[in-house]
């Protein structure tokens, strides 16, 4: 497969750079624009503001900047996937895997959570860079139990990475 990390920004949604801890284990991960499913010649990316010449960061839809062609964010996304290459904390493995560009719960966090090819254990990329204490916990050996204070209480409602 060897997957190639992109160059520049201008034709990704989103791109991050991680380390699961201080010592083991690191992923990059991007999702890639999408073309224009109405003129096929341009990539469809947020709208962006007319004064500023900004990009609207919490626009709800997608823009074509060529023909104009809207398309809500939530429709929008459930097109697009992160490819990943990865260094797996647990096995110490090296692997690259696309899976869909959504965030899932992963130890009370909103993340784009995949799975190591080799130990099979299930990663994710946290916004915000905050890694789970259960994660590094798991990952230290120890055993912690999941109390009612620890649930998830992010208030990461919106989904702007």
């Amino acid at each position: 497969m060897a997957y190639e990390i992109p160059d520049s920004m201008q034709e990704l949604v989103y791109f991050s750079r991680r380390k699961f801890s201080e010592v083991k284990g690191s992923a990059i991960a991007w999702t890639s624009k999408l073309l224009c499913p109405d003129c096929k010649k341009a990539l469809m990316g947020k709208p962006v503001d007319g004064k500023t010449k900004k990009i609207k960061v919490r626009a709800t839809e997608y823009v074509c900047p060529s023909c104009q062609y809207t398309e809500e964010k939530s429709l929008h996304e459930t097109k697009l996937n992160t490819q990943i290459i990865y260094q797996c904390p647990f096995c110490q493995s090296e692997g690259e895997c696309t899976v869909p560009f959504a965030r899932r719960a992963w130890y009370g966090k909103k993340a784009i959570v995949f799975q190591c090819d080799k130990c099979k254990e299930k990663l994710g990329i946290t916004k915000k860079l905050s890694t789970p204490p259960e994660f590094i916990a798991k990952l230290e050996g120890k055993n912690v139990k999941k109390s009612a204070n620890n649930s998830s209480t992010d208030s990461d409602d919106d989904d702007d990475f």
